[in-house]
């Protein structure tokens, strides 16, 4: 009898122990998803929709990784989409009308990436104003530039390019592996380099992280430059598994971007990071749009059923804050 009560405390101190983490409600929510969805519809656990899964749910990951770098540190990118679009239009310019090579086409997007970053950055850190200013401003210019260049028209990539896109690693894709080496990357980043630990501190208080001696204006430039990097890069692999690239892309990209961090548990007003939580954001998204597709969900009711779905997520992890306070 007093096996039984230590084993039933035991097991009532792991779920409190788990509950209180900040990505817990995100894992269950992923548990919950994959029994509607395999409930509902038959298809959802085969191969060929677990392969589209996993490429998806890279390319979210790339996308909210962009607006994580900022959100860390208390800001914004409204600019993610627009730098995206402004990427895909460079990478078809440089492999379709330069013809350069792939890897060449990658380096110059890249680029591009970076400098619009350096210019969030430097203009947010110079003109003293919020990056919500800044960035809604500056994706403006970007898109403007990316279908005023492109006039909307679809580059192709070669096969070369897309095959990553396409590949596949045992019964998932060659990006989920990229995904799974991103976010490891990201854990190890935030947790044990110093400069990972820096831009924490700056996001949970600035004024503080200053005084300790953090270079802070560095640190808001180097997240928005990373920030909109990460936005090129989430371009390229979007464009590999597309196989074309395309002044479109982005459309919806500020919109995924803070929903994966918010539901993964990620406190957008900065100074914390979760690798569990952010890995679980980006497959909650992705699932939520294949499983509303393959229940025949009216595409044009998808977006309020997104919206809806996002808010009780974003609500569930807000009650579960206030009760782990309340526990704690």
């Amino acid at each position: 009898m007093q096996k039984k009560e230590t084993s039933t405390r035991s097991f009532g101190d792991s779920m409190k122990k788990f509950f209180l983490q900040s990505w817990s409600s995100s894992v269950v929510a992923i548990v919950l998803l994959v029994v509607i969805f395999s409930i509902t519809t038959s298809a959802f656990l085969s191969q060929y929709n677990l392969f589209n899964l996993s490429r998806t749910a890279a390319v979210y990951a790339f996308i909210a990784g962009a607006q994580l770098m900022v959100a860390v540190i208390g800001g914004m990118n409204l600019a993610v989409g627009a730098v995206g679009a402004l990427s895909s239009v460079v990478l078809g310019l440089a492999v379709q009308d330069l013809g350069l090579s792939t890897p060449v086409a990658i380096i110059v997007t890249l680029l591009v990436g970076a400098v619009c970053g350096l210019i969030n950055g430097f203009l947010v850190v110079k003109l003293k104003l919020s990056g919500f200013i800044i960035t809604l401003a500056m994706s403006f210019v970007y898109e403007g530039i990316a279908v005023g260049v492109s006039h909307g028209y679809a580059y192709k990539l070669t096969q070369g390019f897309t095959a990553l896109g396409r590949s596949k690693v045992g019964p998932t894709s060659g990006l989920f592996v990229i995904m799974i080496i991103f976010v490891l990357f990201l854990a190890v980043f935030f947790k044990n380099m110093k400069f990972g630990r820096d831009i924490l501190a700056t996001g949970g208080n600035e004024a503080a992280a200053a005084l300790s001696g953090i270079r802070t204006d560095g640190v808001q430039i180097a997240c928005n430059t990373i920030s909109c990097v990460l936005a090129s890069v989430a371009a390229l692999i979007w464009a590999s598994r597309t196989g074309t690239a395309v002044s479109s892309t982005g459309e919806d990209w500020m919109l995924y971007s803070f929903a994966i961090c918010a539901i993964g548990g990620i406190n957008l007003s900065g100074g914390n990071f979760t690798a569990i939580g952010f890995f679980c954001g980006s497959w909650i998204l992705t699932m939520i749009r294949n499983g509303l597709t393959m229940m025949k969900v009216d595409i044009y009711y998808e977006q309020a059923f997104l919206g809806a779905i996002i808010l009780l997520a974003v609500s569930v992890e807000s009650l579960r804050t206030r009760i782990s306070q309340k526990m704690g």
